[in-house]
């Protein structure tokens, strides 16, 4: 097995911390669903776009058809330029990747490699897939510019609620402020051509345009 994987599945109990934490954040609130979006919609999107350097910590859970792990996660942000730290608990390994337009490189004790795609360099880390390209956009709550979306709803509040784009089923809820917006803080995320993946994120707090809000 890759050190990667050995770093992630190792943590088996995480996961279920983590699914735990999730359904907590699911099962408080279950929004109303629309197709219609918001009158603002566009307006929103345009100012999140805008949202180009943060800092935030997390927790990342996945669970597979026969493993499941969880990371904590730190993702620093400048524009292009970013710094994705996941570290496994009790000292079994911390995965380091970089990147900006240009590549990738990702780093382990076993040492570095380099791609043009950060998907693709975690999963062959890894052996699994975690969407780090789309979720640079879901984490604003918006969709990834640069593909096109199949399916968005919408929950009460004219929140994105429920997104299908890049072949991942995506929901996104508990959504709370950071500086004047209002941005999600839990996501759920799999796939129809593999339904045994499920990814949860929670996001534990928020560094953004020098405000910090947990």
């Amino acid at each position: 097995m890759k050190l990667g994987a050995k770093i992630f599945f190792i943590v088996v109990r995480g996961v279920v911390l983590a699914t735990l934490l999730f359904t907590q954040y699911s099962c408080s609130y279950l929004p109303k669903a629309t197709s219609q979006s918001p009158d603002n919609w566009l307006q929103t999107v345009a100012q999140r776009q805008q949202l180009s350097s943060w800092k935030l910590t997390g927790r990342l859970g996945m669970q597979t058809e026969n493993n499941g792990g969880s990371l904590d996660l730190f993702w620093n942000q400048n524009d292009d330029v970013y710094k994705i730290r996941l570290i496994a608990a009790m000292g079994q390994g911390t995965i380091l990747i970089k990147g900006d337009a240009h590549g990738v490189t990702l780093r382990t004790s076993d040492g570095e490699s380099y791609a043009d795609n950060a998907d693709e360099l975690l999963a062959s880390s890894l052996g699994v897939s975690i969407p780090l390209a789309g979720l640079h956009d879901w984490l604003r709550g918006v969709p990834a510019a640069d593909r096109p979306v199949q399916k968005q709803l919408w929950d009460d509040q004219g929140q994105l609620h429920k997104l299908v784009q890049d072949g991942w089923n995506i929901e996104m809820s508990a959504y709370k402020k950071v500086g004047k917006h209002s941005l999600p803080h839990a996501f759920y995320m799999d796939r129809d051509d593999n339904p045994e993946l499920e990814i949860r994120l929670l996001i534990r707090q928020w560094n953004l345009l020098d405000r910090e809000v947990s």
